[in-house]
């Protein structure tokens, strides 16, 4: 005789890691306040060049807690990128678009500690004497924030998107936000030859995070084991 079980009644396992939500909370709030403080220090590589220490001399506080917010950002990420290929693993996802958004993950949380670091170095005492330095790392600093990061976590986003949406393990229109994030983030690496494409970047940015709100939301955090039926 058989007897059918249904997933009801099976067991339910819960995957061992914080809640996507948690880091991605504290990933926006450190977004938001490092885009609030740095916004008015931070000048674009095709600025007019400013006096090298008088100029950083009256942002160095802005730029100090700026780059502090930037830098802390890179740790709850590092945590988000890191919980949700293991979820993905945890569901039983066995697809390329995991390894790709771990790489991708990674190297956005890479490129945000260089932007920081780099803007960070604005204030050490001396680096500011020529506008040549501060010019340098002011450009180092928007490569890396800018086009680096975005082209970055577009694959990461790409990777979890793709890869969860045809394992349905999240809704079909997260899915599509995802692709089109993904899609600017690569489009922002025609910054390095074309001005214009750097709208591109705060797009995949502040997108991203809704992206990864709405991932940290739907993901499932648990899985049925056990057969659908057994025999008696």
């Amino acid at each position: 005789m058989t007897t059918q079980v249904t997933t009801d009644t099976l067991p339910r396992v819960h995957h061992s890691g914080p809640p996507l939500l948690l880091p991605a909370l504290s990933y926006t709030i450190l977004v938001i306040a490092g885009a609030v403080t740095l916004g008015s220090t931070m000048a674009s590589p095709h600025d007019a060049a400013h006096q090298g220490a008088a100029y950083v001399a009256g942002i160095a506080r802005a730029t100090i807690w700026g780059s502090f917010f930037e830098f802390g950002s890179a740790v709850p990420l590092m945590i988000f990128v890191a919980t949700i290929v293991s979820r993905l693993r945890f569901l039983r996802v066995r697809a390329a678009g995991e390894v790709i958004a771990l790489a991708g993950g990674l190297g956005a949380v890479a490129m945000l500690m260089f932007s920081a670091l780099s803007i960070w170095s604005l204030t050490r005492p001396g680096v500011a004497d020529t506008d040549s330095s501060v010019r340098l790392l002011q450009a180092l600093g928007f490569a890396g924030g800018g086009p680096g990061f975005a082209v970055a976590i577009g694959i990461f986003i790409a990777g979890v998107s793709v890869t969860a949406g045809l394992y349905r393990l999240i809704p079909r229109w997260i899915m599509i936000l995802g692709i089109v994030v993904a899609v600017a983030g690569e489009l922002a690496s025609f910054t390095l030859v074309y001005w214009n494409a750097a709208f591109c970047i705060p797009v995949t940015r502040f997108i991203g995070i809704l992206w990864m709100i709405a991932v940290a939301i739907t993901l499932p955090a648990s899985i049925t084991t056990g057969r659908a039926s057994s025999e008696a």
